[in-house]
Order: structure tokens, then sequence, then C-alpha cells
């Protein structure tokens, strides 16, 4: 079945995920007429387009059933003539196709990736979510972070976030330059590598101890587990946080021409949105997540009093819920 301009939009997207379905439908073929000729996995344990690639391409048919084959004696319609080559591939596949013991029956119908052999929705799930090897991101989905920051760490992960670069990929003829510097915007560098980042991973590691500061995702991930190896169930709180603090200025600054004064004010966002969702942990969990954001924050005050050269100068951070809310 092809996609018709009339389609339901419900119908085009079934078509499109259409294989996906083949990839997990396996076929006992008895008359071959619920049997894709191409591409079902009937005569060998791999679909003759995947083992015959050239004839697949040329062949005008691609969705012709094995019973269609059958009835027209293997007299197949192709987008050119064979050479020799192609010819003789041809004639010994239809050779085994003929030999091939076929019975007076509907074909049968399984499903490979569920113990029952019977299609659910949830098989494909766990399937896709085997093959994309989500074990990698399970620090993200089981952290106590709201579900719209643990899917922008995941795109972040992926190194799928619009940043310009990825925009430009997208045919985007805009400046690609970073916000903050005269650099090319990347996910590494917006988020490690542009000067107000590191800065901001400068202070972070002056709160722990740290004497260095990390250059993308997976050097965070060691980084923090060197100067932090205590605390694992809050490294991704805590990425989570200063990322989506940067994403939020660097959106300011990009739509709304709001430039920050220092990157102390990024730490103090991040701070506020610390503060928030350490309300999703357990009372006797929130109390050491308040007392490690604290630290933070005096880190970050006496940034920004210095900065002011006025040892009496101290921000005051907006209540942590009302700001965190109108961020997000």
């Amino acid at each position: 079945m092809k996609h018709r301009l009339d389609d339901s939009p419900t119908w085009t997207n079934l078509l499109k995920v259409r294989k996906v379905y083949l990839k997990g439908r396996q076929i006992k073929t008895k008359n071959g007429k619920n049997t894709l000729f191409w591409e079902d996995c009937w005569l060998t344990d791999k679909p003759i387009c995947k083992e015959h690639t050239v004839l697949y391409d040329m062949c005008n048919g691609k969705l012709i059933s094995v019973h269609e084959v059958l009835r027209k004696n293997g007299h197949l319609s192709f987008n050119r003539w064979l050479p020799s080559l192609l010819f003789d591939e041809w004639l010994a596949l239809i050779g085994s196709v003929f030999s091939y013991n076929f019975e007076n029956q509907n074909d049968v119908i399984l499903w490979k990736w569920n113990n029952k052999k019977v299609f659910t929705t949830k098989s494909v799930y766990n399937h896709l979510s085997a093959e994309e090897n989500t074990n990698a991101y399970k620090h993200i989905w089981k952290s106590k972070i709201p579900h719209k920051i643990k899917i922008f760490t995941w795109l972040l992960e992926r190194g799928v976030i619009l940043t310009k670069d990825n925009l430009v990929k997208r045919k985007w003829d805009g400046n690609p330059s970073c916000m903050f510097c005269d650099q090319l915007e990347t996910i590494d560098h917006l988020f490690f590598q542009c000067p107000v980042a590191k800065c901001v991973w400068a202070m972070i590691g002056q709160c722990i101890g740290a004497n260095n500061t990390p250059r993308d995702c997976a050097q965070y991930k060691l980084w923090i587990n060197m100067w932090l190896p205590e605390e694992q169930n809050v490294h991704h709180f805590g990425f989570a946080a200063v990322c989506w603090a940067i994403w939020k200025c660097r959106n300011k600054a990009v739509f709304d021409a709001k430039l920050i004064r220092h990157p102390a004010e990024v730490l103090l966002h991040s701070c506020a949105f610390m503060k928030y969702w350490a309300g999703l942990y357990s009372s006797d969990f929130h109390g050491r997540l308040l007392g490690g954001v604290k630290v933070i924050l005096a880190c970050a005050h006496k940034v920004l009093a210095q900065q002011a050269g006025d040892p009496t100068n101290r921000l005051l951070l907006p209540p942590p819920g009302k700001q965190a809310e109108d961020e997000e």
C-alpha cells in the first residue's frame, strides 16, 4: 500500500513506520498471498531485497507478493534490461523460489520481538530502546528532575540540541557565532568551552575542590566522579541545572538581546533551579541538597562582590520557586 494525498494523518504515520514493522514480522509462507516477495524473510533468514540489492533496486514491483510472482511465472518488470550477469542471478533466484515447498493454506504471520509471537506496541518500543542502548541514558530517566529537563539533557547528550552549528546543518543561514564570544557555537563550546561556561564550571570546581574543568559531556562524567565520588545520585541533577541555566541565558541573549553581565549570574540561575527541584527528593536528602546549593551561592556572591569591588555588595536571589517557574 502506498501513501495517498487523501490518507488520514493516522494512516500516514503508520506508513512511515512500516519498515520498522517489517523488521519484526515473521512469516511461515504457505500459499504466499500475504508474503512480500522482496521484503519478507521467507526464502532464507534474510529478505531477498538484502541478498539481491541490485535486482531489488531495478524491479518496478517492490511490494509484490510471493503468490503474484508465482502467478506471473517469475516474469517481473524491471526498469531496464538485465545484463547477462544479473539475468543469471535472477534465473538462479527464480529457481530457488519454484523449488520452495508451498502449501494450499494461508500464510501464518508471527511476531519476532516477543515470546508469544503476537504484535504489541510495547515489544516494538522495547526493541527500539534496546537498539539505541538506553542504558547509556538511565542516569537521565532515573534522575529526580522535571520531565522537560530530562528531555533537554537527553537531546544534549545525543548532540542534537539546536545550537547554531546544528541549525546550519538544517540550511539555516544566520550568524553561527556564539552569543558570549566570537567562536562557532557548538554543543561542546556553548556548555563547556566558551569563556562563560569555563568560568561557571571553574566556580563549581572551586566548591568541590577540583583543579580542572570538563570540556564535554563525557569528560563531565569522569570529572564529577573524580571530585565528588560519594554523591553520584546528584551528578546529573547538578549537570542539568547548570546546562539548563546556560541554555536559558543563551536564548535570552539570542531572542531578547539580554546579555549577562557576569558568568556568576548563570550560577545564580542554576542554584534557583536546584532549590526548586530539590523538593522532588526526600526530606532527608532535601536538606543536604540545599546545603550544597548554599555553598555554590556563597561562591557566586563572592565572585560578584569582587567584580563590583565592594565586599558589601550582595546580589539576592529571587524566590527559587517563582524564578524557576518563570524560567520554564
